[in-house]
């Protein structure tokens, strides 16, 4: 025992030292906390606080009575009582026009607006959503960036460009946090594709589905990442339900995609850079069993769901998966109709996307003074 706790030791401090550019996370840091602390973003600060304190004066005292919330976003459905909810359009922030854009400041006056990443980046169009910023004086924009992770371009002008700026994963916050002191969270992603009420009126269908007791996983393969197209390729060869898909899931309808999930009983998922993903959440509340990093173990979110709930892998698992996937399979089976339930209440309850929305409006009326 002894001898192979030695002989892992010494290949761990082994593999280190043969790491490729080993002097990279240094000189990462040294540059960003050199940029951190320019004049420039100083000024940039100021500015934004001039801005907060004119929105403050406009909305201080009143109530959110008008809630604009970006295409992205609309799967979900989400309504308030006594606030009028609207659905932008796909494309709104990319007017063609100067009329159009007009129209559109005038539509936007006195709404507080959450926009999704997603929405702003759309076809490069995140100069004309800065320039709607720009224009847009008497508007709060709640900025939600799924990718602040990685797509650092998109979330800088993002986060420059709203009044409330909400990070989904925790990656880049002291930087970020540069850029918009109004910083939320982690407003860490919920699962957003189906309306509460459609997944409450779904739950006697996810009890009584036949559930293969192969693992899903299909993800839409990003060519950035390689490293988890090659996970994802590997697991292929031994469950043909977890692979590569297209985005044509995205235009099925509610029940259609609910069906696919909740014929498995469990979900092996492969984040993005170890971000938390939706996937986790939309496993939960369709009653199945995630699967995912032990990398992901001791984070927020992923520590608070129940263990019985989740199952975690490692490298040596994904090069043999079989044992990790019949654990998952033996927590639902062993769980039965009370734990599915569970599941499902606690995603429903705590990682929807209502939740996420009251989370950053929350923000938004303690910084700009709106009354509860």
């Amino acid at each position: 025992m002894t001898q192979s706790v030695l002989s892992a030791s010494v290949q761990i401090s082994e593999r280190f030292l043969g790491l490729p550019d080993r002097s990279l996370p240094a000189r990462h840091s040294t540059e960003l906390m050199a940029h951190a602390q320019s004049d420039a973003l100083f000024h940039l600060a100021a500015a934004k606080q001039l801005r907060t304190r004119q929105l403050q004066a406009h909305f201080g005292g009143r109530r959110i009575e008008r809630l604009l919330i970006s295409a992205n976003l609309s799967g979900f459905a989400h309504q308030r009582p006594g606030c009028t909810v609207e659905f932008l359009p796909k494309g709104y922030f990319q007017p063609a026009d100067a009329a159009t854009r007009d129209a559109r400041v005038a539509h936007l006056r006195d709404a507080v607006v959450i926009v999704n990443n997603n929405d702003v980046g759309l076809d490069n169009g995140g100069p004309a959503f800065a320039d709607l910023f720009s224009r847009c004086e008497h508007t709060v924009f709640a900025a939600w960036d799924w990718d602040n992770h990685h797509w650092l371009d998109l979330s800088t002008l993002l986060a420059t460009h709203s009044d409330v700026y909400a990070p989904a994963h925790h990656e880049h916050l002291y930087l970020l946090s540069r850029y918009n002191a109004n910083i939320a969270g982690p407003v860490y992603c919920g699962s957003v594709q189906w309306p509460r009420s459609f997944l409450a009126q779904q739950l006697p269908q996810m009890l009584q589905a036949e559930r293969s007791d192969l693992p899903l996983g299909m993800h839409i393969p990003y060519a950035p990442f390689a490293f988890r197209n090659r996970v994802v390729t590997t697991l292929g060869q031994h469950f043909p339900s977890v692979g590569f898909s297209d985005r044509s899931f995205h235009v099925r309808t509610s029940a259609e995609r609910l069906a696919e999930w909740t014929a498995h009983k469990a979900h092996w998922i492969v984040p993005v850079l170890n971000d938390v993903p939706i996937r986790i959440f939309d496993a939960l509340v369709s009653g199945g069993i995630p699967i995912v990093p032990d990398s992901l173990r001791h984070l927020a979110p992923v520590r608070d769901i129940d263990p019985r709930h989740i199952v975690f892998y490692g490298p040596h698992d994904v090069i043999a998966p079989q044992a990790v996937v019949a654990q998952a399979n033996a927590l639902f089976d062993q769980g039965g109709a009370d734990q599915l339930v569970a599941r499902h209440r606690y995603a429903l309850d705590h990682h929807h996307g209502d939740q996420k929305i009251d989370q950053m409006l929350d923000v938004v009326r303690r910084q700009f003074g709106f009354l509860a």
